[in-house]
């Protein structure tokens, strides 16, 4: 699922860094103003604090989504233009 916020489309199914080194994660959930919820998912063992979507970038800074592993089905359709 992705939300605009300010303009910039952000994909909820992807861990979002925001410009702090945070990463934070959408609960599926949104709160009464209707933002998404995002959870911090950077401290292993410990609950991580839930802040709105506007909320945190508005602390936490700009967020980016944490990059991917290249899949081999991307591979083979970049090198041979067909998909698996």
């Amino acid at each position: 699922m992705t939300t605009i916020l300010d303009g910039t489309v952000i994909d909820l199914d992807r861990v979002q860094i925001a410009a702090d080194g945070t990463q934070w994660l959408w609960t599926c959930d949104v709160s009464e103003s209707d933002q998404p919820l995002m959870q911090r998912v950077d401290q292993p063992g410990q609950p991580g604090e839930v802040l709105p979507l506007d909320y945190l970038t508005r602390w936490h800074g700009p967020l980016t989504p944490r990059p991917q592993a290249t899949t081999s089905s991307l591979y083979r359709l970049v090198l041979t233009g067909e998909a698996a």
